[in-house]
């Protein structure tokens, strides 16, 4: 199966049954000097990879500065060989894992962009939508499901049940705002009609084409397109959920929030970290059967002003063999990460 790095934040849809507006999207990327530095067993550093299955500490050096990561540089985190206090915090994950019957990542296809491609063109608009205040209009009928075809990302096609377009559309809401600052007269979506067309969606093995519902909405110059497919074949990822029986994180520790890439022996991870954090660096951890991966980071001085942010920064690690199928691990919650499906 094809693994592919994906974007940090939602990735969109784009319906093969209309036109498309032209989005601008501005990236601020910093410069990136990643320089591959040689691995060292955690027991006997300095040494070249381990043979016999012990835990081994890997990494990869990158230019360091002591100044604190923003979300605004996306600057990519230096790596290092792992201290000792994150290697002992990983072998207590790591047998906390094997002890908690290794939970099984989830397999099959599982969709990273969001269930509707929705370009609002008002604040109005996008409020409606976020406080659900949707409303079906004659041409939109109340059940219409059938079975189509779905192609895998590999080219591969398969048949898939649909839903109807309410029912696409209900899924598609994720309810969460309210209406303040709009009118109530201007606070709802009228959707006039619905076209069974197709879509491409991002998802963990790269990008599937699948059924799905273009909406005409009252006031809106572009349908809003939901994926039409029966729960089964493509879903949401579930959250992962921490480890039971973890100890507390010891101080100036960053989890990583997600798996962005595999390479062989090469894998990025998305550290979670503070405004004010300092020093963060990336560190894996090897086993024969898993990785533990995170970072550690100088927390800010005592009475230090920060902003109340939670930031994602990337750091690549290079391992001493290539990951395989090991499971790769979260050092802070014990996570099961599994590759390209965001933070949640």
């Amino acid at each position: 199966m094809q693994r592919l790095p994906s974007p940090r934040g939602l990735m969109g849809m784009e319906a093969t049954s209309h036109s498309r507006g032209t989005r601008a999207l501005i990236l601020v990327i910093a410069p990136l000097f990643v320089t591959l530095a040689a691995c060292g067993e955690v027991r006997t550093p300095g040494t070249g990879g381990s043979t016999d299955g012990t835990v081994k500490a890997t990494s990869t050096d990158s230019v360091r500065g002591s100044a604190p990561v923003t979300g605004e540089q996306r600057t990519t985190l230096p790596s290092a060989p792992a201290p000792k206090a994150f290697a002992d915090r990983a072998t207590v994950v790591a047998e906390t894992f094997r002890a908690s019957g290794r939970p099984v990542a989830p397999v099959g296809l599982v969709l990273i962009s969001p269930w509707a491609d929705v370009a609002f063109e008002t604040d109005a608009q996008k409020a409606a939508w976020l406080a659900g205040k949707v409303e079906f209009g004659a041409g939109v009928p109340d059940d219409q499901v059938g079975v189509s075809q779905m192609t895998l990302p590999d080219g591969s096609e398969r048949p898939v049940d649909l839903l109807g377009p309410r029912e696409s559309v209900a899924r598609a809401l994720q309810v969460g705002g309210d209406c303040s600052g709009v009118a109530a007269d201007e606070c709802r979506l009228t959707l006039t009609k619905a076209t069974l067309t197709t879509t491409r969606v991002k998802t963990n093995a790269g990008e599937a084409t699948v059924p799905a519902w273009s909406l005409a909405v009252d006031g809106m110059t572009r349908p809003i397109v939901v994926v039409a497919t029966a729960p089964g074949p493509l879903d949401r990822p579930a959250a992962p959920q921490p480890l039971a029986g973890l100890p507390q994180r010891p101080a100036g520790f960053s989890p990583a929030d997600s798996l962005d890439s595999v390479s062989g022996a090469t894998i990025t991870v998305g550290i979670g970290h503070g405004a004010c954090d300092r020093d963060l660096t990336g560190h894996a951890v090897e086993f024969d059967d898993l990785v533990v991966v995170g970072a550690t980071h100088t927390p800010p001085e005592p009475g230090t002003m920060c902003t109340m942010q939670y930031l994602l920064a990337p750091s690549t690690l290079q391992l001493t063999e290539p990951l395989g199928d090991r499971v790769v691990l979260d050092v802070v919650s014990g996570k099961t990460l599994v590759l390209g499906v965001p933070p949640m």
